[in-house]
């Protein structure tokens, strides 16, 4: 619920490692007249996402005395805040994979397009410009500071135009500021986080939760361990452009 860029991805639940196969790239479709030779065969590259769980851990200590007096509403504060933790480092693995691909088919991520420029209007459509056919719902997935970049720029050139394009900014704060990034740093990403990215949860949807009063008990402390087994990728060229801070 506070986390809306994991709700865009797609989701799967099989148990493993998962191999994902992509085209990389592959000559089009043509019209053949009746009679004629035979079209050329095509050429197609594939390339292949090979997505590994990781397991993400949050875990908290509360004094025995704290769990007495706080109850149950407490209780149910701690579960909320290691899944929302959770969740957050999962959504920031993606942002870090989607930024380090490359558009080799041999490598482990898929290809992005890269546009460098300063937040302007304008600067976003360029980003969806680069963007396959197949990235049918673009996002903007941006640090906030930067979203108020882009905003400040629309208000000082007093443009009645929408710097994103009418496209759903989604936020995330581990993604560098603009005001932050040095040359090259990706501080934006445009693309289509359903079609372009995959999460696999081999171990099932649900956050796993483990409650400990033994271990620590001679202290009076009671650890709560929340884990969540998961693995992230982009998963096909041509879905997402990284937009990067230029040089001077």
């Amino acid at each position: 619920q506070k986390l809306g860029l994991m709700d865009l991805v797609r989701k799967t639940y099989i148990k493993g490692n998962l191999k994902v196969g992509f085209e990389l790239s592959a000559d089009g479709a043509v019209i053949h007249t009746e009679g004629s030779a035979a079209p050329s065969d095509e050429t197609l590259t594939f390339g292949v996402v090979e997505l590994k769980p990781e397991s993400i851990k949050k875990w908290i200590k509360i004094s025995d005395e704290a769990m007495d007096l706080k109850g149950t509403e407490f209780l149910d504060y701690i579960y909320d805040e290691i899944t929302y933790r959770i969740a957050k480092k999962a959504q920031e693995q993606l942002i870090a994979k989607i930024t380090a691909c490359t558009a080799s088919a041999t490598a482990s991520t898929a290809g992005v397009g890269v546009v460098a420029g300063t937040p302007s209007v304008g600067l976003v459509a360029q980003a969806i410009g680069k963007l396959s056919d197949e990235a049918a719902n673009p996002v903007v997935m941006m640090n906030k500071a930067t979203w108020g970049a882009f905003k400040a720029a629309q208000y000082a050139g007093s443009f009645d135009v929408d710097p994103f394009e009418g496209l759903p900014v989604v936020f995330n704060n581990s993604m560098t500021a603009y005001s932050a990034a040095t040359t090259g740093v990706t501080y934006a990403i445009v693309g289509d986080l359903g079609q372009g990215a995959l999460a696999n949860f081999p171990a099932g949807g649900d956050i796993e939760f483990k409650y400990d009063d033994l271990s620590l008990a001679e202290a009076d402390l009671v650890k709560f361990i929340g884990r969540k087994y998961v693995a992230l990728e982009a998963v096909a060229p041509g879905r997402f452009t990284l937009i990067a801070k230029p040089g001077a």
